[in-house]
């Protein structure tokens, strides 16, 4: 089956994070499809726009290598496209985004949008022009509106600031999930078996993703669908200085066996305590101690 083919009733945003307004605009995306027997898809670009318009990096509450995963687990949309963002993308009229690339190539046959989206060359398209649009070319058209969480309008910027201040429960209320790290379990410097007694499970820190601050975390760790407790450090380890990159390194509660080359979740869901230096690895060991205590008592309340 060609793209031209199929029809497709497509939700439209950069879909980074699948906060609460996102799963709004994904709703409706496969109510329509549903009412008009064709696909529930979204459209979105490979890289943020702001890093190709404005030149710098914008930073992700989602992993790249993720992204499509998390939009269809948690929109239950049938499809992820994503386009490239590039020089001919940011200087295409608005109108030719939707004629052309949104129902000439992908075959759209209704198209959701926020009321605060912006498309086409220097944002010219809004939502009034693609109403207006869309009815000219009979292409149905829904415009979501903000969805706000105690008065306060959802928006990936605002999720960022919180996980910048290591507010992971209000990131949770914005988000409508867990602040989530996915990575692939590495072999680590094995400071934590050989020298604590308390293993670990170590991950590389995506370098596009929003980071927290340094410190403990009370986490859940989701393997193979099942979920453990976990204080997670994330961070460079101070007491043990070797120059190494920042890793995200959780301790599973009650859990035994080996992880290294597993896919696994980390939910963020409290900050402890900063990242600091300890005078010695006793010391050391009785924070973690403590800091195992006080997961277990968060998840228990």
């Amino acid at each position: 089956m060609t793209q031209q083919k199929v029809r497709r009733a497509i939700a439209l945003g950069y879909f980074d994070g699948v906060h609460l307004g996102h799963r709004a605009l994904m709703e409706r995306a496969v109510l329509r499809a549903k009412e008009n027997g064709a696909m529930s898809a979204v459209f979105t670009f490979d890289v943020h726009p702001d890093s190709v318009v404005l030149g710098r990096q914008v930073p992700l509450i989602t992993a790249n290598a993720y992204r499509r995963e998390e939009i269809k687990r948690l929109g239950g949309v049938d499809e992820v496209i994503f386009g490239h963002f590039d020089e001919r993308m940011r200087t295409m009229d608005w109108r030719d985004f939707i004629s052309e690339l949104l129902v000439g190539q992908f075959g759209a046959c209704y198209i959701i949008s926020g009321r605060n989206n912006r498309f086409g060359y220097k944002g010219l398209g809004t939502a009034e022009g693609m109403a207006a649009e869309c009815a000219r070319l009979g292409v149905g058209y829904d415009c979501i509106e903000d969805v706000t969480v105690d008065g306060v309008v959802v928006s990936s910027t605002y999720i960022r600031q919180l996980i910048s201040q290591g507010d992971m429960e209000g990131a949770s209320r914005f988000l409508g999930h867990p602040y989530t790290v996915t990575g692939i379990v590495q072999h680590g410097r094995k400071v934590g078996g050989r020298v604590l007694g308390v293993p670990t499970v170590n991950l590389a820190l995506p370098p596009e993703m929003a980071l927290p601050p340094y410190g403990v975390y009370a986490t859940r760790v989701l393997v193979d669908g099942q979920a453990h407790l976990a204080a997670t450090n994330i961070g460079i380890k101070p007491t043990f200085v070797d120059g190494g990159a920042p890793t995200i390194e959780p301790h599973l509660l009650d859990y035994t066996g080996d992880l290294y080359g597993k896919m696994i979740h980390v939910e963020l869901h409290k900050f402890l305590r900063p990242e600091r230096a300890f005078a010695s690895v006793e010391e050391l060991k009785a924070a973690i101690a403590q800091n195992v205590q006080e997961t277990r008592d968060f998840f228990k309340a």
